[in-house]
């Protein structure tokens, strides 16, 4: 069963976890506290949320991302509704049983077939996709279900998809094989948390619950690093969980873009203030990630100076640096080595100056 680190995905937090919580105790020593409400504001993957709910002092959590996908992944993982695995392992055993030469074409395999996938792969996550809606549309299963199967066939496909770990672009020189296996996600369940899970623009979502004077311990921020948008990064992922079937452009067959990030632009800095401006008003600490990137291809250097973050940061409270050794995310085409000289990636930890009102 996938777990929501078993996922390819620029900038993932799996790694740096432990850097992460060891930073975070250094300056508030959370293990003495409870009920504690954390906001994961890019939660990506959600792994850094995943971490977190496994330690008892974490009561309350706030998921935000603007894909969609990631939403659906969110909603399958954490959502706190009922759901029957008998009912689970039933649907995927039917899955597993389908000859996928067998079946019809539809609009995956008519657009993507050679490309990510194989043809036969491509009718194959073409077909469940449809049925996980008819499964839901004829309430053969409930929500909670319909998402952990969704979350399933996006991890499912992942898995095997020929890229280098998002969808900008494919492997041209690769023998596609049907490799597509549907596996089931391990929903995570605990009684005494509580999720609320959304996908909004952080910055718009920050203002939404400074206005609602929601409370928080923590607020984790890892915005985009560099120019690199997400939206077009994991386009195929949210046109899956959307299928909605859109018009198709260019070599990597992307939609028209949407879901663009002010942080992926020369407004980042701009941007990153204000986020802080209002999560400071109702958080007590803010945790933030960011690396020094400085890259032969511009595209990967990073938005906003690591001065220009320590000076946000500390005009809303004290703020401790941690750096720590990490190999950065590469397309492929990048020596890591002459290309990442002493990389690394920061951990910014702002104790807020004045506790919420």
């Amino acid at each position: 069963m996938f777990n929501p680190h078993n996922r390819r995905y620029t900038g993932a937090k799996t790694k740096l976890l432990a850097h992460i919580d060891s930073a975070l105790i250094h300056c508030f020593d959370y293990t003495k506290k409870s009920d504690l409400r954390f906001f994961d504001v890019f939660a990506g993957t959600g792994v850094v949320s995943h971490y977190f709910m496994q330690k008892p002092e974490f009561k309350h959590f706030y998921i935000n991302d603007f894909l969609y996908a990631n939403f659906v992944i969110y909603q399958g993982f954490f959502a706190k509704e009922s759901f029957s695995q008998e009912k689970l392992d039933s649907i995927r055993q039917e899955f597993l049983e389908l000859d996928s030469a067998m079946l019809g074409e539809n609009y995956y395999s008519l657009h993507f077939s050679g490309t990510f996938f194989s043809h036969n792969d491509c009718k194959f996550m073409g077909y469940i996709r449809e049925k996980i809606q008819e499964l839901l549309h004829t309430k053969a299963i409930n929500q909670k279900e319909y998402f952990i199967l969704l979350a399933s066939l996006l991890y499912s496909v992942d898995k095997v998809a020929n890229t280098v770990g998002h969808y900008d672009a494919y492997r041209k020189k690769s023998m596609l094989k049907d490799r597509l296996q549907f596996e089931l996600i391990e929903p995570y369940v605990n009684p005494h948390i509580h999720t609320e899970i959304y996908q909004q623009d952080s910055n718009t979502l920050a203002k939404l619950f400074r206005a609602q004077n929601t409370k928080l311990d923590i607020a984790f921020i890892d915005p985009p690093y560099n120019s690199r948008q997400y939206s077009r990064f994991y386009h195929f992922l949210d046109t899956l969980a959307k299928n909605h079937s859109p018009k198709l452009y260019g070599i990597a067959l992307k939609p028209k873009p949407e879901n663009l990030s002010l942080y992926c632009t020369a407004r980042a800095e701009e941007a990153f203030k204000d986020l802080v401006t209002n999560l400071s008003k109702i958080a007590r600490i803010l945790v933030v990630t960011y690396n020094n990137t400085a890259a032969a291809n511009a595209r990967s250097n990073t938005r906003i100076s690591l001065q220009a973050l320590q000076n946000i940061l500390e005009s809303s409270g004290k703020t401790t640096l941690f750096t720590f050794p990490h190999t950065p995310f590469s397309s492929g085409k990048t020596d890591r080595k002459t290309s990442f000289k002493e990389h690394k990636e920061c951990v910014f930890v702002c104790e807020i100056k004045q506790k919420p009102s």
